[in-house]
C-alpha cells in the first residue's frame, strides 16, 4: 500500500504544480545575482567595479603604468577622471564644458589633451605624480561666434615624440593639426568621413584614420597630410590598435609578409579587422576576427573598442551591446577566439596593465535605477537639457563603472564564457523555429504560410501605460498615475478592452533618438548611443538619428529596408520625411526624404512630425489610399506610419491643448482601425501599434512601460497577455509574418508576441469612438506653465526636455504635485 500511496501523493503534488500559473517573467536583480535587462539580456559582470560618471569611453594609461585617465562623456557635465592602478581608486576628477571620446598623454606623462565635442577646441590638463589633474590652456579649432553644430572634437592624439597635436574634426571630416607651443591650428587635411581614431605608425611620418561612416581605415602623410593608402575593413570602422610583434608561424609557407599588423574594431559587425602593414606601409586585410558567441549569431556584438596584453599576445575587444570582452589569441598567424569576459552593461573601453589586470570601462555601469525623486515641482529640472538635472533623468542617472579583472588563465576564462554565453537569451535555435504552437497565425519559423497577408505597423510618441491606461480598471495599472482621462483616450481604452490588453509591455529604448531605432532596426547604432546623451544634454544642438547621418545607419538597415529586399510591397507614411513649408499645388507635404529606399514607396500627402498639423488629417490621407487599395484590390504587405501627436506641445501659449492633441491622436487611431476593420483586406490584416519610447513617464512598474496595441481578427479578443514583450519582440512578430530574417540578435532573441493570436478569426468591426474632448482646443497665453513650455523646443521628436515635459502635462492637466516615476533594475 505504501508505494501505492506515495504514487497518489505525487500525482497530487504533480497535478497541483501543473494547475498553478506560470510565474510571471520579473525584471529586476536575479536570485543568483546579477539584473535582467527589459532586453531578456543578463548582467553579472566579473571583478571589482569602480564608480564612475556617465557614459565613460575613453582610457588611457600613463607612461609609467601607475595611473589610469579616464573620459566620461555622457549626458552629465562632462569629466575626466584619474585612477590609482595599484589602489584601484579615484585620486581625482574634475568636469568640463564638453569632452567626447578624445584622449591622449604625452611621452613624459605630465600633459593630457582631451577632444572638446561641441566647443570644438581641445583642452590641456597638467597630471601630477600624485594623479593631481591640473586646467591649462584651451586650444581653439572654431571661434564661438562661428560655431555650428558641425564643429565637434572628437579623438585627438600626440605626435610620437609629443610636439604637435591631432583632433579629429567629425563632421567636417578632416584632420586638425594643433602647435601647443603657439596654442594655434596650424594645418587641416581632409580624411574619410567621421573620422573616429586617429593612430600614428611608430616612426611619426605617416598616421592612420578609422572612418566611422566609411568603415575604412585611411594612411596619411603626417607632413603634408596627402593620403598614402586606404583599406576597407567593415561598417562602422571604430577604434584601432597597433601590434609591432611579427605572429608566431607554424611552417615556411605562413611566415607572415607584414611587418606590424592593425586590429580594427567594426562595430555594425561582428567582426574585428585584422591589417598586414609592410615596411613599405601597404596596408592588406589579412584576417578577420569573428567575435560572435555562437556560429549563426545575428548582428549586433557591437565591437567598439580595442586593447592588448603587454606581451602583445593577448587582443581585448569590447563587444557592447553583447555585454562582454572578448579575449583573442594573437600570438600566431592565424587567431584564435579563447572566450569571453562578462562585463558590465555596454563596455566601451579595455586597457590591460603591466601586472596582468584588465580594466574594461561599462558605459551603462551594472544596472538602471530607481528615480523615486523625479520629477517633482520641488525639484524643478533644468530646461532642454542642461545636464544638470536635480531630478533623475535616466540619461542623469545612469552611470558607468571600471570592471576590474585579475589575472586569468584559461579555466577561469572558460567558466568567464560560460557565464557570459548564459547571459544571452540568444540561441542559433532561434532562427529556425520559436515554437509559436500549433495553428497560430503567426509561423514558428520564416517563410511559413500565415492567413495574416498585410502587417500595418503604428509608432506613436513617448507614454508610459500608466499615463494611458493606468485607470482602465483591468490589468496591472495604477489609477493614481493616469494623465490622458477616458474623455480623450476613448479609443485606445477600447481598443485594449475588445482586443488585447498587454500590461507588461517595455520599449528597448531611453529617448526617441534611440527609440526610433529600436522600434524600426531592433537596435540603436554605436553612433546613436554614443552621440545622443551629447544632444539631449543641450551640448551639440542637432537631432540627426533619423535617417541622413551616414554614420548612424542600423548593422542590418531598417526594417523597411530588409521588406523591399524581400521583394514585398510596402507604403511609408511619415518616416525619415522632411516636410515642406506649406503645401505644393498637387498637395504635397513632404519634401525630402532621408532614406533613398523610400522614396517610391512614401505618400508625400502625408506630413512627418509636426505637432500643429492634425493627426486626424493624417489618417484621412491613409483612408483615402485605403479606399484606393480596395478599388484595386490590392493592399501593401507592410505599411508603416507615425502617428505623434501624443506626443503634445506641453502647455505653450497658443498650441493644442495636451489632452486635445491626446484626443486627436487617438480618434485619428480610432479611424484608422474602423477603416481597416471594414475594408476587404480586414480578414488578413494585423496592425501593430507601439511608442517609440516611454520618455521617463510615471508609472508604477517602471519608466520604460508602455501601452502597445496588436489589432487584427486574429488576436483573442477581450484578453489580458501579461507576458514579458519588448519592442524588439514586435519586431520578431511582424518579421515572420512577412518572412522575413530577423536583424540583429535582439530581434532573434525576443519572445514573439504569438500569445495573443487565436486560432480562429472574429471578424466583429471596429466602431471608432470621437472623444467627449475638443480636438482643437488651444493653451491659454499666461497658463502658469506657458513661459516653461515655450521655452522647449517641439520642432522635432525629443528635441525638449523629457522631465520637465512631464511636469509641465501633469500640472496642467491634474493639477498638484506630479507623482514619482519608478525605476527598476533595468534600463533598455
Amino acid at each position: 500500500m505504501k508505494p501505492i500511496f506515495a504514487l497518489a501523493v505525487l500525482m497530487l503534488l504533480a497535478a497541483i504544480l501543473i494547475s498553478q500559473p506560470a510565474a510571471r517573467v520579473q525584471v529586476g536583480p536575479l536570485p543568483g545575482g546579477g539584473f535582467l535587462l527589459n532586453s531578456g539580456w543578463k548582467l553579472q559582470p566579473a571583478g571589482k567595479q569602480i564608480a564612475l560618471d556617465t557614459l565613460p569611453m575613453s582610457a588611457v594609461l600613463t607612461p609609467n603604468g601607475k595611473h589610469m585617465v579616464v573620459l566620461n562623456g555622457g549626458y552629465r557635465p562632462p569629466s575626466i577622471t584619474v585612477l590609482d592602478v595599484a589602489s584601484e581608486k579615484e585620486t581625482d576628477r574634475m568636469t568640463i564644458a564638453d569632452a567626447w571620446l578624445g584622449l591622449a598623454i604625452t611621452p613624459n606623462g605630465r600633459t593630457i589633451y582631451v577632444g572638446g565635442g561641441s566647443r570644438s577646441r581641445v583642452y590641456e590638463f597638467g597630471l601630477s605624480a600624485e594623479g593631481k589633474l591640473e586646467r591649462q590652456r584651451e586650444f581653439e579649432v572654431t571661434p564661438e561666434a562661428q560655431r555650428t553644430f558641425t564643429d565637434f572634437i572628437g579623438d585627438v592624439t600626440t605626435s610620437p615624440d609629443g610636439r604637435l597635436v591631432y583632433a579629429a574634426d567629425l563632421f567636417h571630416d578632416s584632420i586638425v593639426v594643433i602647435n601647443p607651443q603657439s596654442g594655434r591650428v596650424i594645418e587641416r587635411y581632409k580624411t574619410g568621413r567621421r573620422p573616429y581614431r586617429i593612430l600614428f605608425h611608430p616612426d611619426g611620418k605617416s598616421y592612420l584614420v578609422s572612418s566611422w561612416a566609411d568603415g575604412s581605415v585611411y594612411q596619411h602623410d603626417a607632413i603634408n597630410g596627402n593620403q598614402t593608402g586606404v583599406v576597407r575593413v567593415g561598417a562602422h570602422a571604430t577604434d584601432m590598435i597597433w601590434s609591432t610583434r611579427k605572429p608566431d608561424a607554424d611552417d615556411e609557407d605562413e611566415k607572415p609578409a607584414y611587418e606590424a599588423r592593425l586590429f580594427v574594431t567594426a562595430s555594425n559587425t561582428n567582426t574585428v579587422a585584422v591589417v598586414g602593414v609592410t615596411e613599405a606601409k601597404d596596408l592588406r586585410l589579412v584576417e578577420t576576427i569573428n567575435i560572435a558567441m555562437t556560429p549563426r549569431q545575428p548582428l549586433g556584438m557591437t565591437p567598439n573598442a580595442v586593447g592588448l596584453s603587454p606581451d602583445q599576445k593577448r587582443l581585448f575587444i569590447a563587444c557592447s551591446d553583447g555585454n562582454v570582452v572578448a579575449v583573442a589569441n594573437v600570438s600566431r598567424v592565424k587567431t584564435r577566439v579563447e572566450g569571453f569576459i562578462p562585463s558590465g552593461w555596454y563596455p566601451t573601453a579595455v586597457r590591460p596593465v603591466a601586472d596582468g589586470r584588465l580594466f574594461i570601462l561599462n558605459g551603462k555601469g551594472l544596472r538602471s535605477y530607481p528615480n523615486p525623486n523625479g520629477p517633482s515641482p520641488f525639484r524643478r529640472p533644468s530646461v532642454t537639457h542642461g545636464g544638470t538635472a536635480a531630478v533623475e533623468y535616466v540619461g542623469f542617472i545612469q552611470t558607468g563603472t571600471a570592471s576590474v579583472i585579475p589575472p586569468f588563465e584559461h579555466e577561469q576564462l572558460a567558466e568567464w564564457t560560460k557565464t557570459a554565453r548564459a547571459n544571452s537569451p540568444y540561441n542559433d535555435d532561434l532562427l529556425d523555429v520559436v515554437n509559436t504552437g500549433a495553428g497560430n497565425p503567426v509561423p514558428d519559423r520564416p517563410g511559413q504560410p500565415s492567413p495574416i497577408q498585410h502587417v500595418i505597423y503604428i509608432v506613436k510618441e513617448n507614454r508610459t501605460y500608466d499615463q494611458v491606461l493606468g485607470d482602465l480598471g483591468r490589468g496591472n495599472g495604477d489609477p493614481s498615475l493616469k494623465l490622458f482621462t477616458a474623455d480623450c483616450t476613448p479609443n485606445q481604452r477600447k481598443l485594449a478592452n475588445e482586443f488585447v490588453l498587454f500590461d507588461n509591455f517595455y520599449v528597448n529604448s531611453d529617448v526617441s533618438a534611440d527609440g526610433h531605432n529600436w522600434a524600426t532596426a531592433a537596435i540603436a547604432s554605436d553612433y546613436v548611443q554614443k552621440m545622443w546623451p551629447n544632444s539631449y544634454a543641450g551640448r551639440r544642438k542637432k537631432y540627426d538619428y533619423e535617417g541622413g547621418e551616414p554614420a548612424a545607419t542600423p548593422p542590418a538597415g531598417y526594417l523597411w529596408n530588409n521588406v523591399l529586399q524581400a521583394g514585398l510591397s510596402m507604403r511609408n507614411y511619415g518616416y525619415f520625411v522632411t516636410n515642406l513649408p506649406k503645401p505644393t499645388p498637387e498637395g504635397d507635404l513632404v519634401g525630402t526624404i532621408r532614406d533613398p529606399s523610400l522614396i517610391p514607396v512614401t505618400n508625400r500627402k502625408y506630413r512627418g512630425f509636426d505637432l500643429d498639423y492634425p493627426d486626424v488629417e493624417r489618417a484621412k490621407t491613409f483612408l483615402n489610399d485605403l479606399a484606393q487599395f480596395e478599388a484595386r484590390g490590392q493592399m501593401p504587405r507592410f505599411i508603416i506610419m507615425r502617428l505623434g501627436n501624443d506626443h503634445t506641445s506641453g502647455t505653450s501659449a497658443g498650441k493644442i491643448a495636451p489632452l486635445s492633441s491626446m484626443a486627436d491622436n487617438d480618434y485619428a487611431l480610432g479611424q484608422i482601425i474602423e477603416g481597416l476593420s471594414k475594408s476587404k483586406f480586414w480578414a488578413e490584416t494585423a496592425v501593430f501599434v507601439v511608442e517609440d519610447d516611454a520618455q521617463n513617464g510615471a508609472d508604477h512598474v517602471d519608466s520604460h512601460r508602455s501601452p502597445a496595441f496588436v489589432l487584427s481578427p486574429y488576436t483573442h479578443r477581450g484578453i489580458i497577455d501579461s507576458t514579458m514583450y519588448n519592442q524588439a519582440g514586435m519586431l520578431r512578430t511582424i518579421e515572420l509574418l512577412l518572412g522575413l530574417r530577423p536583424m540583429t540578435q535582439f530581434d532573434a532573441a525576443a519572445k514573439p508576441m504569438s500569445a495573443a493570436f487565436a486560432t480562429k478569426p472574429d471578424m466583429k468591426r471596429y466602431e471608432a469612438v470621437k472623444p467627449q474632448r475638443a480636438l482643437d482646443e488651444r493653451n491659454p497665453a499666461n497658463s502658469p506653465t506657458a513661459a516653461r513650455s515655450a521655452a522647449l523646443d517641439f520642432s522635432e521628436a525629443d528635441e525638449i526636455d523629457d522631465d520637465e515635459l512631464n511636469d509641465i502635462l501633469w500640472r496642467a492637466i491634474r493639477g498638484g504635485e506630479p507623482p514619482v516615476p519608478v525605476r527598476s533594475f533595468f534600463g533598455r
